[in-house]
């Protein structure tokens, strides 16, 4: 019997490490290539423990990860080393939407999104200056249409739902 709950509990915790893969593969993949580490960003975890809980805005879990002095490494400002490196990230579950670079290439987004269900798993990975910002966010799928749909309104609604 408790080889058997033992061995559940192992599946449970690979599968919750599984699904943030996508944003790991990217965060160690900027990591390597760049060659710095991430700045540490105290209390995230429970941040992300209060979104599981609360849900504010159709959010069910975020990881933020941000670099800074990336233009330490030589290929830095280099667009097409830069795009190569994040072409890597599709076949991880997520799939391109949106890459936006800046006129002279020195800045660029680039949004993935996973399989739409009940809930959407948006990837938001943006280089400025001399760093970088990694956004994942899983977040409800309805509340995430009426947002596309009505920016402002919802806005509204969901600080008026904060006041309550």
């Amino acid at each position: 019997m408790n080889a058997r709950f033992l061995f559940v509990l192992l599946a449970a915790a690979a599968a919750g490490f599984a699904g943030d893969s996508d944003f790991d593969h990217v965060v160690k993949a900027i990591e390597s290539h760049y060659g710095v580490r991430r700045v540490h960003i105290p209390l995230m975890g429970v941040a992300n423990f209060a979104l599981k809980v609360k849900h504010p805005a159709g959010a069910s879990e975020v990881h933020l990860a941000v670099f800074e002095n990336l233009d330490s490494s030589p290929d830095y400002r280099d667009a097409a080393a830069r795009d190569r490196l994040m072409s890597t990230v599709p076949g991880h579950g997520l799939r391109p939407l949106i890459v936006a670079r800046s006129r002279r290439g020195e800045e660029a987004t680039y949004i993935y999104m996973g399989d739409v269900e009940k809930a959407a798993k948006i990837l938001i990975v943006n280089f400025h200056n001399d760093g970088a910002t990694v956004v994942q966010v899983k977040a409800d799928v309805n509340t995430l249409l009426r947002c596309l749909k009505d920016p402002d309104g919802v806005a509204g609604s969901l600080s008026a739902d904060r006041d309550q």
